[in-house]
């Protein structure tokens, strides 16, 4: 008897559940970061590092050029959990740029944003006219003895005031060294406030 019961509860139930639609899910789509935006800002930094006082100035700017430029930046991977203070291998850390650049929430989005896109961002063609600029892939065999100096892709703040950019002289398989530098815009230009070493073979 309870059996018979439950055979039109159950059918019902089905029914109702063929007839509801199902409302499909729809697709957010991500805001990519605008690179070319900021092309002549990532020229000036560039400049900026190439002509301030340091090691890359005393070897790129000679009168027979022995270094080239790499023609693409390098994307960093950017630590947002970690238990340290800094994460390790050649990952940034946000704390880090915390550190460095100053803390506000869009700067914590506008970060990620910056770097987590898989699109290559060329050198900027102000740079490519003035300075010796190659891809690494198509080098003549003359060019292959040339060392290279590598840029990571700027991180810049929010307001776009800031910069955080590493930079990475390769003079053979193990041969070269890395810095990091902190530029701000000063009156409207674009200049180093800070550098360290990061790494030496």
């Amino acid at each position: 008897m309870k059996v018979y019961f439950l055979i039109p509860v159950l059918f019902l139930a089905l029914a109702c559940q063929s007839t509801t639609k199902k409302t499909p899910k729809t697709k957010t789509h991500e805001k990519n970061f605008n690179y070319s935006a900021f092309e002549k800002d990532y020229a000036k930094i560039l400049e900026a590092i190439l002509t301030h006082d340091t090691y890359i100035n005393r070897f790129i700017i000679t009168k027979k050029s022995e270094t080239y430029i790499e023609n693409i930046f390098t994307k960093d991977m950017i630590h947002t959990a970690y238990n340290e203070d800094y994460p390790p291998g050649d990952a940034i850390g946000i704390r880090e740029l915390f550190d460095h650049l100053g803390y506000n929430i869009q700067d914590s989005i506008g970060f990620l944003n910056q770097t987590r896109a898989r699109d290559k961002v060329y050198v900027p063609q102000p740079i490519a006219h003035k300075y010796m600029v190659k891809d690494s892939n198509r080098l003549t065999m003359e060019e292959r003895f040339l060392t290279k100096l590598v840029f990571h892709l700027p991180i810049l703040t929010h307001d776009g005031q800031k910069a955080f950019v590493s930079v990475d002289h390769i003079c053979g398989g193990l041969c070269g060294q890395g810095w990091y530098f902190i530029l701000e815009k000063i009156k409207g230009k674009w200049k180093v406030v800070k550098y360290e070493d990061t790494w030496i073979a």
